[in-house]
């Protein structure tokens, strides 16, 4: 038999070898601090690469290196980058919040979780834009917000739990917690019904498990339970505070993949007693000291009331082992009050009322008083212009809305 002769790629059909991205490369020397970011907003825009860093292990490491975490409960993109622009270092995305201002309903299931995924993709994205955004305007370079996200009863059991997992870990989120219900409620609306134990332990177990296979390993869960103010429970008995702590103490105890289950554990308390909240916390890190503890600083808490002054603070909670901090509802209360103000004021003034609200956002420096600023518009020409086709100018959004009829065209 003829043997046939070896074949060998001539070096016009074989490939040469990979080679890293000069830009890549030079992105790499910023962020080590070897080299500066470039003069103009057209070259830094050419460098800029969004960060590789996943945001769990991003809030993994704030959460380690700060004695406490604080984020406010939002609902959309716009509301993640207002967050980003006051300094904040996390965000949360809360059931409640979405269900009102998306659906206009209360938080009873409102919203499936292919929904509940894509608003989350979208904040998520809306982060790595500003992150963008600080660097082609200023030379920035600034964290992106990781992103923890309410997964209310996991929508079921673990099919359900598995199958929501792998809509949300793509979307980039950091965390995320699950709540001990039968069905989806608020934690402060009356008549709550919990699962088993072992129903939630399943939950959990799931979650984790989705996350680690998804190759997400750094991915916080949280648990929560509804144990001290529900109605209905499997163990026969009204809810209370100890039956929080042995709820929250076998969610502990829940292990897979040679590792506990879960990062952190969150009671839902009826209000701000600090004598409860203190109970709770002691008798499961008695157990548990190494378990960190998450609490919801509520919108439905009477922050007004005399009998909890003067206010506990975050100090106080960091001491007691809480390290993620929360209102669930902070940018629709604050939200909607400087919202139906000025609709007040338009209904009693007309024209007048609009020269006082932006004065108003004058004096409080908002990024919002340039709609152009929050949106990022100003680094999206800067991005047209790269591009080159001529319909973007980059000194275009350097001026005023007013003074843009005068830029030559």
């Amino acid at each position: 038999m003829e043997q046939q002769a070896e074949f060998k790629p001539s070096p016009s059909t074989s490939n040469p070898p990979l080679r890293e991205a000069p830009a890549a490369t030079r992105w790499t020397e910023i962020l080590a601090g070897r080299a500066d970011p470039a003069a103009t907003p057209e070259a830094r825009f050419r460098e800029f690469r969004f960060p590789a860093e996943h945001p769990s292990t991003l809030l993994r490491r704030l959460l380690t290196e700060n004695s406490y975490l604080f984020a406010p409960g939002l609902y959309n993109a716009g509301g993640l980058k207002l967050a980003a622009y006051a300094g904040f270092r996390a965000a949360y995305l809360s059931g409640y919040s979405y269900a009102l201002e998306e659906h206009g309903t209360t938080d009873v299931g409102a919203f499936s979780r292919v929904e509940l995924a894509e608003q989350a993709r979208r904040m998520v994205r809306a982060g790595d834009y500003w992150v963008r955004e600080r660097y082609v305007d200023e030379g920035t370079i600034a964290d992106r917000l990781p992103l923890i996200v309410d997964l209310e009863d996991g929508h079921g059991g673990f099919g359900q739990v598995q199958t929501l997992m792998g809509q949300i870990l793509p979307a980039g989120v950091a965390a995320g917690h699950l709540e001990d219900q039968a069905e989806r409620r608020c934690g402060h609306l009356p008549g709550k019904v919990l699962v088993s134990t072992e129903k939630q332990v399943e939950r959990l177990l799931a979650a984790r498990s989705e996350a680690d296979q998804m190759g997400v390993d750094d991915f916080i869960l949280i648990a929560r339970t509804d144990a001290a103010t529900a109605r209905h429970t499997p163990e026969g008995t009204p809810g209370s505070i100890d039956l929080a702590v042995e709820r929250t103490l076998a969610y502990a105890r829940a292990e897979i993949h040679n590792r506990r289950a879960i990062d952190l554990a969150w009671c839902e308390f009826k209000d701000q007693e600090w004598e409860a909240i203190v109970y709770w916390a002691r008798k499961v890190r008695r157990v548990h000291p190494d378990l960190d503890l998450a609490i919801n600083l509520s919108s439905s808490f009477d922050w007004t009331n005399p009998r909890f002054q003067p206010v506990f603070s975050f100090e106080q909670l960091a001491e007691e082992g809480f390290k993620y901090l929360f209102m669930t509802l902070a940018d629709n209360h604050a939200g909607r009050n400087g919202s139906w103000r000025f609709f007040q004021d338009i209904q009693r003034r007309g024209t007048e009322a609009f020269a006082d609200l932006q004065l108003l956002e004058g004096e409080s420096g908002t990024p919002s008083k340039s709609h152009n600023q929050l949106a990022g518009t100003q680094a999206y020409f800067v991005g047209g212009t790269v591009f080159g086709s001529g319909s973007f100018k980059s000194g275009d959004l350097r001026s005023s809305d007013a003074e843009l009829s005068e830029v030559a065209q």
